[in-house]
C-alpha cells in the first residue's frame, strides 16, 4: 500500500504500460516528479493527484510530426484537433514555409501566401496572430511567454528565408549572387542555434502562393536549395523535410532524397507516400525505393492511417493546382474565374489535364465527386458523374455548371481522394521506414480532417484489424516518429524522460463524430473537426491537459530544441 507521504505530483495506478520501446506491455504504475517520470513498476509513494488506471492503457505521448499550426498556436495553444487525440508533441514549419523571419512589413504577404498554400482562413490569422517576432527565435520564444498546451518543434522553412534576403517581390528571381546565398546560409545557422531541426523546402506544385504562382522554394535552383542543406553537416542534428514536387516517389526524387542525406549527413524525411487511384501499385513501387535507399542512407516517408477525403468549393481550394491547366483557371480573380469556367477552350484544356497528367493528387474519379452542399436542392447528395448522365452532358461540364450555378459556392465531397484501399493502407502503416503523421495540423482547415490520425491507428489497424500489435503501434506513434527526423528525448515511458503520457480505454476509443462536421473558430473563420472518446488523460509534462476528453484550460508545453541550441 503506498505510504501516506507525498513523493510524487502524479501517480498512474495499475494501467497497461507500453513504454514506446517495443519491450511487451505489463500492468504496473508510473509516477511524475517535475515534469518527468520518476519510478515506473510497483510505485509506493504517494501522489498529489492520482489517477486509477486499472483496465487502461498507459502509453507515451504522441509526437505529430507533420504540421501547419504556425498561426493557430497564436489563438489556440493546444494545437487542436491534435491535442484531442493524445498527441503532446508536434512539428511545425514543414514544406517550407512558416511566419518566421518575417519582417513587419511583409506580414500580410506572408498570410496571403499561407491562405493560398494552407487554406488557413485569412480573417483568422488577421484577427488572431500576435505578430510579436521577427525571426525564427523570436517566434519560438513568442510561443513561450503566451504558453502553449503542447511541446513544440520547428524547422527552418526555406520561403521566407528566400523573401527575407531577396524581399517578397523578389523572391521570384531565380538567380542570385554569392552574397545573397551567404545571407540564407547565415539564417539557416541561426535557425539552429535557436534548436530547430533543419531546413524544410517544397517542390511540390499543388502548393503555390497567394496568386497561383509558384512559391520561393520551387523557384530557387537546386544548387541554392542544396548550399542551405549542406549547412546540416556544421551542426550535425534534426532532420530535412522536403514535399517533393510529385508525391509519388518515382527514381528523380529518390535520388535526390539520396543526395540530400549525403549533403546534409542527417535523416531526410518526404512527404508522402499514399495509395492513389490513377497510379495503380506506385505504392508498392514507393515502399521498394525507400528499402532499397535505407541500404546507404537514414531516409523515411510520411503515411497516413486512414482514408483522405476533401470537401471544397472554388471559391478557395489548391488541391487543384498541380495540374496545370487547372491551376491558370482558378489560381486569379472571381470574374475571371467565372469567366474561365463558362469557357468551352478552358474546360477542354481542364479534362486534358485529367486524360494526361499523371503526377496529381486527385485521380479524376467523378463518380466519388458529390454536391456535398448546395443551394441547388435538385444536386444535394448526388455524384457528379450520375448528374451528369441525366442531364447528358460530359461530367466536367455538369461539375462546372453546378459550381457557375451559385457562384462557386457549392461544397464538393471528394470521397476518394488518397487511401481507399484498406490492404495498401495496412501494407504502407506497418513498413518500417513509415512514419505514421500527415495530420496537416492546422492547414486546410475547411477541406481535410487528418488529425484523427492515431485513434485510428489503435483502433482500427491494432483492435479491430491486428495488422499491428499494441507495442508496435505506440512505438511508431512515439519513439520512432521523433527518432526519425532526429528529436531526440522524448517518446517513451522511461525514468527520465518527460512525462508526456496519454492513458485511455482500447475498447472504448473511437472517433467522434463518424464523418466530420464544421465549427466555428475565431474572426468568422470555420474548419472540419472530428475529436475522440475514450482518453481518461493526456499529459503534458506531467500536467493533465485533457481528462475524460475535456481541457483543462493548464499551459505545460515546451519549445523542443536540438543540442544545436545557444541561449
Amino acid at each position: 500500500m503506498p505510504n501516506s507521504t507525498v513523493e510524487y505530483d502524479l501517480v498512474i495506478r495499475g494501467g497497461r504500460v507500453v513504454d514506446g520501446t517495443r519491450m511487451p506491455a505489463f500492468n504496473g504504475d508510473v509516477a511524475v516528479k517535475d515534469g518527468r517520470i520518476a519510478e515506473i513498476g510497483t510505485v509506493r509513494g504517494k501522489g498529489r493527484q492520482e489517477i486509477d488506471a486499472r483496465g487502461l492503457v498507459v502509453a507515451p505521448g504522441f509526437i505529430d510530426v507533420h504540421t501547419h499550426y504556425d498561426a493557430q498556436l497564436n489563438w489556440d495553444p493546444y494545437a487542436s484537433q491534435s491535442c484531442w487525440h493524445g498527441i503532446t508533441s508536434i512539428v511545425v514549419s514543414a514544406c517550407g514555409f512558416g511566419f518566421a523571419p518575417c519582417r513587419p512589413e511583409d506580414r500580410e504577404r506572408a498570410m496571403r501566401r499561407m491562405t493560398r498554400v494552407e487554406a488557413i482562413p485569412y480573417a483568422s490569422m488577421k484577427e488572431g496572430m500576435r505578430w510579436d517576432w521577427v525571426s525564427q527565435r523570436d517566434y519560438l520564444a513568442s510561443l513561450e511567454r503566451a504558453g502553449i498546451g503542447v511541446n513544440v518543434a520547428t524547422y527552418i522553412p526555406q520561403s521566407p528565408i528566400r523573401a527575407w534576403v531577396l524581399g517578397e517581390d523578389d523572391s521570384r528571381r531565380e538567380k542570385i549572387t554569392l552574397d545573397e546565398l551567404e545571407q540564407m546560409k547565415e539564417l539557416v545557422r541561426e535557425g539552429y542555434r535557436a534548436g530547430a531541426l533543419g531546413l524544410s523546402t517544397d517542390f511540390n506544385l499543388i502548393d503555390r502562393d497567394y496568386d497561383g504562382s509558384l512559391l520561393p522554394s520551387l523557384i530557387a535552383n537546386i544548387e541554392e536549395t542544396e548550399a542551405l542543406i549542406g549547412v546540416a553537416r556544421e551542426f550535425n542534428v534534426g532532420s530535412i523535410e522536403v514535399t517533393p514536387q510529385s508525391l509519388h516517389l518515382g527514381p528523380e526524387e529518390a535520388t535526390m532524397l539520396e543526395r540530400w542525406a549525403e549533403l546534409s549527413g542527417r535523416p531526410v524525411y518526404y512527404n508522402a507516400i499514399l495509395q492513389v487511384h490513377h497510379l495503380p501499385g506506385q505504392w508498392k513501387e514507393a515502399l521498394g525505393r525507400l528499402e532499397d535507399m535505407n541500404t546507404r542512407h537514414r531516409i523515411f516517408a510520411l503515411g497516413n492511417a486512414h482514408q483522405i477525403e476533401s470537401l471544397f468549393n472554388l471559391v478557395e481550394y489548391n488541391l487543384f493546382d498541380d495540374m496545370p491547366q487547372w491551376n491558370k483557371a482558378l489560381a486569379c480573380p472571381m470574374e475571371e474565374r467565372l469567366a474561365n469556367l463558362r469557357n468551352a477552350e478552358v474546360r477542354a484544356r481542364l479534362q486534358h489535364d485529367l486524360d494526361h497528367y499523371k503526377n496529381r493528387l486527385w485521380a479524376g474519379n467523378w463518380e466519388r465527386m458529390k454536391v456535398f452542399d448546395s443551394e441547388q436542392a435538385k444536386f444535394k447528395g448526388r455524384y457528379v458523374g450520375e448528374i451528369a448522365r441525366a442531364i447528358g452532358i460530359p461530367p466536367l461540364d455538369a461539375f462546372c455548371e453546378i459550381a457557375l450555378g451559385e457562384e462557386l459556392r457549392t461544397l464538393f465531397l471528394i470521397e476518394d481522394l488518397n487511401n481507399s484501399e484498406d490492404a495498401a493502407v495496412g501494407e504502407i502503416m506497418s513498413h518500417p521506414f513509415v512514419i505514421p503523421g500527415l495530420s496537416d495540423g492546422g492547414a486546410h482547415t475547411q477541406f481535410l480532417c487528418l488529425g484523427k490520425y492515431p485513434t485510428v491507428m489503435l483502433t482500427k489497424w491494432v483492435r479491430d484489424e491486428g495488422v499491428l500489435t499494441l507495442e508496435e503501434a505506440h512505438w511508431r506513434l512515439s519513439y520512432m516518429s521523433a527518432a526519425a527526423i532526429g528529436l531526440d528525448g522524448i517518446g517513451t515511458l522511461q525514468v527520465g524522460m518527460p512525462a508526456d503520457i496519454v492513458v485511455y480505454d482500447l475498447e472504448k476509443l473511437e472517433v467522434t463524430p463518424k464523418e466530420p462536421v464544421y465549427e466555428d473558430i475565431i474572426a468568422g473563420g470555420k474548419r472540419l473537426i472530428q475529436k475522440a472518446k475514450g482518453y481518461r488523460a493526456i499529459i503534458v509534462n506531467g500536467v493533465p491537459t485533457f481528462e475524460y476528453d475535456q481541457c483543462t484550460g493548464k499551459l505545460p508545453g515546451r519549445v523542443l530544441r536540438t543540442a544545436a541550441y545557444e541561449p
